[in-house]
């Protein structure tokens, strides 16, 4: 008994150590399992990280890629490398494709590594997407237009699409000129609505049909007349407009060449002219010059992607433009011009030493006969002090700003201005616009210096019938031009559309072609050419890992892969 009692001691005495351990294993699981589950719950409800493929949103977010400096202006730029998984987007030919484009200069850079199969193993940008707030079901906070979104390939369940959201649920959609033009449905007379659905049903019964797959009837001209009247720009976000500017011309990077083909601003009076634009920096003083002005000539301003390697003929001129420079006055009198043309319209934004800045317009033909249309009094300009400014021609609205403010700008409604595209019926028999005039800077009764002069354009989504479907490329071979001017879209409830901003290489809304099967089973419920809410993933918001630089020296396949982050080129997503 004494015996027993012994050992029940001894077991009551035994190291503690060995239950704290026991406890601490213990809590040790559990705190990791509870960050799996936590890490879990995160990714699928608020936020979730994704790679970009391809380079359909270039250059907002890049795929896979190879990054050049210009050899003849120094600009430093992206371009796409061929997907071995989809030769049909690039050329794998050798010859004049396997060379990237200067989106500044326009020089063709060569010696690239257009196949590269060490940038495709590690593909491009790498984002986050915010995913809780389209999950609230809040309005709100739910999809808007311009977002960029990432949602589910309609084709591929198993696929995932980013691009920007163009149109909203119950809107008729119509891409017109290079812009996109919505209207409400409940705007619209109940003939043209019918008409709007038969297309849709008509559409379906095509797409179910394999023997009879073939382009919409065009719309009859009663639609189009409504449409026309009825249709309004779509205006882009402030913040998704500033991430849609392509650079046409930096004058900041001075091509070291003047062949044909390279952009140079020539002065209208040659060697008469008080303008200097040999250097960096232009110059100009007064020589009491009747039209003292300079041009941008060399480069035809198109819808060109330098990402694009293989898509570069046939491209649109884009008319949308934005000339931006830093201006200082030499002395305290004479003034600055920027002239912008669109179709036949045509604007000029001054600003005057004295404070005055003002826009008039007139017609093509009547150019020299300006009338005032906006103008307002500022302080007046600092000899020697520099000042931004900025004028822009963009989705039917004109804008002058004087600072980094905006001073001037036209109604919001085009038409209550008298300017507005051409009308859907003439589009449908010349569809493709007017080769672009250069825009023009004209300086008088002083002496002036421009810094940082820089000429954009705006995105310009295409019309397939006319553009993409001229070229050799099978992926864009499908019948698509779903939105465009012989296809109208009515969106309902819960659809919505996406447009790539690399308009000219993104199979986007415009051309989608099939379904598959966790859709196509719903039958009229789903359209082509449209997104439907419960497929859309959430909003991309930033940019947390560009493709890094690789370390070539390391063996196979870690020299693959890009270990160093590219720092530089995180940003947000707009």
């Amino acid at each position: 008994m004494a015996e027993a009692v012994v050992d029940n001691a001894q077991t009551r005495s035994e190291p503690r150590w060995e239950a704290h351990s026991r406890e601490s294993v213990k809590d040790t699981i559990e705190s990791i399992i509870i960050a799996f589950i936590l890490a879990f719950v995160f990714r699928a409800f608020v936020v979730e990280a994704f790679v970009i493929p391809t380079g359909s949103m270039a250059p907002t977010l890049l795929g896979a890629h190879g990054t050049m400096v210009c050899s003849n202006c120094g600009t430093e730029f992206a371009y796409g490398l061929t997907d071995p998984s989809n030769r049909g987007r690039q050329s794998t030919s050798v010859g004049p494709r396997d060379q990237a484009l200067c989106p500044n200069c326009c020089f063709p850079n060569s010696n690239l590594k257009i196949n590269d199969p060490a940038r495709n193993y590690e593909s491009g940008d790498r984002i986050l997407v915010f995913k809780w707030p389209f999950d609230l079901g809040i309005p709100a906070l739910g999809p808007q237009r311009c977002d960029v979104v990432v949602f589910k390939d309609p084709a591929d369940v198993g696929t995932n699409f980013i691009k920007r959201l163009m149109g909203l649920p119950n809107e008729v959609l119509m891409i017109v000129d290079g812009d996109v033009y919505t209207a409400p449905v409940d705007s619209l007379s109940p003939e043209a609505v019918e008409e709007l659905e038969e297309r849709r049903h008509e559409k379906y019964l095509l797409r179910t049909d394999e023997n009879n797959y073939g382009p919409l009837r065009s719309p009859c001209s009663d639609l189009l007349k409504e449409l026309n009247q009825k249709l309004r720009i779509v205006r882009k976000t402030k913040v998704a407009q500033e991430a849609l500017w392509f650079v046409v011309y930096d004058h900041d990077y001075l091509p070291r060449t003047a062949d044909l083909g390279q952009p140079v601003w020539v002065a209208a009076e040659g060697k008469l002219s008080g303008w200097d634009t040999d250097r960096r920096r232009l110059t100009f003083e007064d020589r009491k010059l009747q039209a003292d002005f300079i041009e941008l000539r060399g480069k035809s301003i198109e819808a060109f992607c330098a990402y694009n390697t293989s898509v570069r003929e046939n491209l649109p001129p884009v008319s949308d433009l934005r000339v931006r420079f830093v201006l200082t006055p030499g002395e305290d009198e004479g003034q600055v011009a920027i002239r912008l043309q669109k179709r036949n319209h045509v604007f000029w934004g001054t600003v005057d030493v004295d404070g005055r800045v003002s826009i008039d317009r007139s017609g093509l033909r009547s150019s020299n006969d300006r009338q005032p249309w906006l103008s307002e009094q500022l302080p007046p300009l600092t000899p020697g002090t520099p000042v931004e400014i900025a004028f822009e021609n963009v989705d039917y609205r004109v804008a002058l700003s004087v600072g980094g403010k905006e001073i001037l700008a036209s109604s919001d409604d085009p038409k209550q201005e008298g300017f507005y595209g051409p009308k859907l019926e003439y589009l449908q028999r010349h569809a493709r616009p007017p080769q672009t005039e250069p825009p023009r800077i004209y300086a008088a009764g002083g002496n002036f210096e421009l810094d940082h002069l820089v000429v954009e354009r705006d995105a310009y989504y295409f019309d397939t019938r006319f553009e993409l479907r001229s070229r050799e490329h099978a992926w864009l071979q499908g019948v698509g031009g779903w939105g465009t001017l012989q296809n109208p879209i009515l969106l309902r409830s819960n659809e919505y559309f996406m447009l790539g901003d690399n308009s000219a290489a993104s199979k986007d809304s415009r051309l989608w072609d099939t379904l598959g099967p966790h859709l196509s089973h719903l039958g009229e419920e789903v359209q082509l050419g449209t997104v439907p809410r419960d497929q859309i993933i959430g909003k991309a918001f930033f940019v947390y890992w560009p493709m890094g630089y690789r370390l070539e020296w390391l063996p196979s396949p870690l020299n693959r892969i890009g270990f160093i982050p590219n720092v530089g080129n995180m940003r947000w997503i707009r």
